[in-house]
């Protein structure tokens, strides 16, 4: 259990100290686009996407063969492409304020992007990682299940698995439930792109 522990807070150390919370570039979400808006979530205010929104729609292709996605091999790509402020705004139902990107570069090994929102946060970061380093348990942690390959819930964040990834969503603003489920839905999201 020892190691279990000390292995969760190197990996929670990579993610700290490679970008997870040292923001070296924002990015404003862009003025509203004519046609579209989405319906927000539960009482969120609509949100349209930025011209960087648009051309982040699509996935990165940096390796992993024709797909595109880079579960088990190539570059981790930058968060910031694999969701834009309209999925954002949709799947947390909170707007976006602002982009904060990691400044990182191709063949980082994790790579970072927070969106701002009116009323919380939904941060997500990539790590490339092996199944032994990822199971680790920690006697706080609440696994859960549907997401990933294995995935657990612990402070505020959802740590998932998807293949040599680890995928860590962070979201803010709502209870405790609400927070854990809009993260859920990013995760559904994110391992058709990762």
């Amino acid at each position: 259990m020892k190691h279990r522990l000390v292995t969760l807070a190197a990996l929670v150390a990579v993610c700290l100290t490679t970008g997870c919370d040292l923001i070296e570039s924002t990015t404003a979400e862009g003025p509203p686009t004519a046609g579209a808006t989405i319906a927000p979530t539960a009482g969120a205010s609509a949100a349209t996407p930025s011209a960087t929104d648009a051309a982040a729609a699509t996935p990165s292709a940096t390796g992993g063969g024709s797909s595109g996605l880079v579960k088990d091999s190539g570059d981790i790509p930058d968060p910031c492409t694999l969701l834009t402020g309209a999925e954002v705004v949709e799947l947390t139902g909170r707007t976006v304020i602002r982009r904060d990107e990691d400044g990182g570069d191709a063949g980082d090994v994790t790579r970072f992007c927070q969106w701002q929102q009116a009323s919380g946060q939904l941060a997500v970061c990539l790590s490339r990682t092996t199944a032994v380093e990822f199971g680790v348990t920690v006697a706080a942690a609440k696994p859960v299940d549907g997401v990933g390959e294995e995935a657990h819930w612990h402070s505020g964040h959802l740590y998932f698995l998807h293949g040599t990834v680890q995928i860590d969503v962070y979201s803010r603003g709502g209870s405790d439930a609400q927070n854990l489920a809009d993260a859920r839905q990013v995760a559904q999201v994110l391992v058709t792109r990762v």
